[in-house]
């Protein structure tokens, strides 16, 4: 795990732009959480997408914008505050960038290079060395949330009614790739964390959640807007929150209920998960890389969106 004050001062650093930084990641020391009696909702069979972890081919990309800078970004694609919205994230407000996001290299001997054709369709070549399984970079496209009305109040999450998000990704992974596909969810002003993390790379070196030890409870979302239905576990590493795919399963595409995740986080658990009346700070997708076992691996996201509808 990389030092969490450091990645949050990162984090404070990218406001102006929209590149966020994830605190979570491919850890293998991982704190056990304190399971309180969860309840286990069951969930339709067939209901988990191909893993992407198979290593088929990537698609080409048409990109605008390349950077092989470790903090490199391809500069804003416009936000509703704009006047010039991105038409693929909707209903949230600020400057949209994508950003090569590298924070963590176990050494000079790595490579990551960015290629977007848009927020929404873009891919990462990375080459870190063979065992790592802290995380090194997180490419990701990101968007920090403007105040309300140019004030100093953050919007409650209160503020929309549904957040519905669709992603198709590929992580071209093969033997010794270790890293995830991952929402990262920042809210009340830089100070709580939820991740959701779909498609996974490398189980047999870092696992994920262990439902004797770390796994919470396991919860169904999905059924409306197009949402297939899920199972995902809840896990707590120290402080941060995950959702993920129960172990052997991944979820390589398709429509995520963010709004439901997060508020069950809100009313459940009494204030450990997320505090009553949260605030959105950020919003972001992308991939926690860890190693790619020293070669080129081509990471790529097709068609992600972001969809909030006001209260």
């Amino acid at each position: 795990m990389t030092n969490l004050s450091r990645l949050r001062a990162a984090v404070a650093a990218a406001i102006t732009g929209a590149v966020i930084v994830a605190v979570a990641g491919c850890s293998a020391t991982h704190s056990p959480a304190s399971s309180p009696a969860g309840t286990s909702a069951s969930s339709p069979a067939g209901t988990s997408a191909p893993s992407s972890n198979a290593g088929s081919s990537t698609s080409a990309i048409a990109a605008t914008c390349t950077t092989s800078a470790p903090q490199g970004q391809c500069p804003p694609y416009g936000s509703q505050t704009q006047g010039q919205p991105y038409p693929g994230i909707v209903g949230t407000t600020g400057e949209i960038t994508v950003g090569n996001n590298v924070f963590g290299p176990a050494s000079s001997s790595y490579s990551q290079t960015l290629h977007v054709a848009s927020p929404g369709n873009w891919n990462v070549v990375a080459n870190f060395p063979a065992g790592g399984t802290s995380v090194r970079s997180f490419p990701n496209t990101g968007q920090t949330q403007n105040w309300i009305n140019g004030t100093n109040l953050p919007a409650a999450l209160s503020s929309w009614s549904s957040m519905v998000s669709y992603y198709s990704v590929n992580l071209s992974a093969h033997s010794g790739t270790v890293g995830e596909a991952a929402y990262d969810l920042w809210l009340d002003d830089w100070k709580n964390e939820v991740m959701i993390q779909t498609d996974f790379a490398g189980d047999s070196l870092r696992p994920r959640c262990d439902v004797l030890h770390d796994v919470i409870t396991t919860q169904t979302f999905g059924g409306t807007n197009g949402v297939p239905v899920r199972r995902w576990n809840l896990c707590q590493f120290g402080s941060e929150v995950i959702w993920q795919p129960p172990t052997g399963t991944n979820y390589s595409s398709g429509k995520v209920n963010v709004m439901a995740m997060l508020t069950w986080l809100e009313t459940h658990g009494g204030g450990k998960y997320l505090p009553a009346k949260p605030t959105l700070t950020a919003i972001s997708f992308g991939f926690e890389i860890c190693s790619t076992s020293g070669r080129d691996q081509t990471f790529q996201v097709n068609n992600f969106s972001f969809t909030a509808k006001p209260a």
